[in-house]
């Protein structure tokens, strides 16, 4: 695999693989040379149950929504619940996982959130229930059903919608 990278545009730079090109802000740049940096050096620290969190919530959410829709409905609705939790400050996972459901799922997963968890999640539950949905989510996308959708091209029909 023949991989490049370039500065295209001043804090844009391009990495090529083969034929892929993707575009990376300098501080995703940055991001992704410490995740490599993470995964290559073995005596690096374990990421936290949050971390591990984050990670899911940032990749899940360039899922296609027919993805979405049947991770929905093969997830564990607790597991759901405590995703939707940890993510109630991010908006664009928010507004992609209700989105997705019916109107009445909507409700009872707003309800389940009021009276389950008023407080945080506890860090083990949190753990478990990211590992599981990220065994879901591999799963799915190994038999085709969850796609991950390219960055760079939500990128620019997100910069397209906002005109």
């Amino acid at each position: 695999m023949k991989i490049v990278v370039r500065k295209a545009a001043p804090d844009v730079y391009s990495l090529n693989f083969d034929d892929c090109e993707i575009a990376l802000e300098e501080r995703e740049l940055k991001e992704l040379l410490l995740q490599i940096t993470k995964i290559l050096l073995p005596h690096e620290r374990e990421q936290s149950a949050e971390e591990r969190a984050k990670t899911f919530m940032r990749h899940i959410k360039n899922a296609n929504d027919v993805g979405i829709q049947k991770f929905l409905r093969v997830a564990d609705e607790e597991d759901i619940l405590i995703l939707l939790k940890a993510a109630e400050n991010d908006e664009v996972l928010l507004n992609k996982f209700y989105a997705n459901m019916t109107e009445l799922s909507r409700k009872m997963f707003a309800e389940d959130l009021t009276y389950k968890f008023k407080d945080d999640v506890p860090r083990p539950r949190l753990k478990k229930a990211i590992e599981r949905l990220g065994r879901t989510a591999k799963k799915l996308e190994n038999e085709g059903s969850l796609v991950f959708e390219n960055i760079t091209a939500r990128k620019v029909a997100d910069s397209l919608a906002k005109r």
